[in-house]
């Protein structure tokens, strides 16, 4: 009785793997050349109440084309992007898609943009089979970053086994709302040798962003507006007043330079100054000698 339970569970198996075994390797190894492609995306932060991308421009880069075999698909890098020798069986990391990006801006390589629309919706057409590299050249502002990816067309769905041939893509995009920088400028001093301006500089991590003139006019304030809150901010006075130290603080985005003027020679000479303690400590010795001679000849 165990032996035909045993012989029934083995054939409902094989049956099982009979049946859905091939209907994978079917499917998987037929996928139609013909077939027109596309890839649509929503440009749109997480959550229900997403802020949407409008205006975006976003290129699709086509990195890798595909030939179709009885295996299924083969992909060989194109002419534009064979120098990475990017090895698309192997693990590709974060990293080395973003090598891609930096690639084919290095290399003014061309690729096929979009922009999104009023609902951050993005539809590229007509697309060559193979494997593209997405990216965004340019964000709407308060959009501070967007994560580049790769995407094949077509690709096969084991879930629903099935070729898919128009993919959806889920971008990863970040929105920071812009920030408003501001400096002043205090003095600790007398007054009396006070320029009549001072030039800050406004700095980020990629250089220079933009000099301006403190002074009584604008009350030694200035306030940049709507600023990429991602970006690292800071300030430096440039030509800092002669015989005037310059201090920094912050608090947030609020910048404070604060000008100490130094101690200034009041013009006494100071060569007499060793000069007297000089003549002093001699005159305090001298003094000591002549008590003890005194005392000496008094006890005589």
């Amino acid at each position: 009785m165990a032996r035909k339970n045993k012989t029934a569970w083995a054939a409902l198996l094989l049956t099982a793997i009979l049946f859905f075994f091939p209907a994978r390797v079917l499917a998987a190894e037929k996928p139609d050349p013909g077939r027109n492609l596309s890839l649509s995306m929503t440009l749109k932060t997480p959550g229900e109440n997403g802020r949407t991308a409008a205006g975006a421009e976003v290129t699709a880069y086509l990195i890798a084309k595909a030939t179709f075999t009885s295996r299924g698909i083969d992909y060989v890098l194109d002419d534009d992007f064979a120098e990475t020798r990017l090895d698309l069986d192997d693990n590709i990391t974060q990293s080395m898609v973003d090598d891609l990006v930096k690639y084919a801006g290095n290399n003014n390589i061309t690729g096929i943009s979009e922009r999104s629309g009023e609902d951050g919706g993005v539809v590229f057409d007509g697309l060559t089979a193979g494997v593209y590299l997405i990216t965004a050249k340019s964000l709407p502002e308060g959009f501070t970053s967007f994560v580049p990816f790769l995407y094949f067309l077509p690709h096969y769905d084991y879930d629903s086994l099935v070729w898919i041939y128009d993919g959806v893509a889920e971008p990863k995009i970040e929105y920071l709302p812009p920030v408003d920088v501001s400096v002043k400028k205090i003095w600790n001093d007398n007054g009396l040798n006070r320029p009549d301006y001072v030039s800050v500089r406004l700095i980020n991590e990629d250089g220079i962003y933009d000099t301006v003139r403190l002074s009584g006019q604008n009350s030694w304030k200035h306030t940049w507006e709507k600023l990429d809150a991602s970006k690292k901010w800071s300030v430096e006075e440039t030509d800092i007043p002669k015989n005037y130290t310059a201090t920094y603080s912050s608090e947030g985005y609020e910048f404070t330079v604060t000008n100490t003027e130094k101690l200034i020679q009041t013009g006494q000479i100071d060569w007499p100054v060793p000069v007297l303690l000089f003549s002093g400590s001699f005159l305090v010795s001298a003094g000591i000698v002549i008590r003890l001679t005194g005392r000496k000849a008094d006890e005589k």
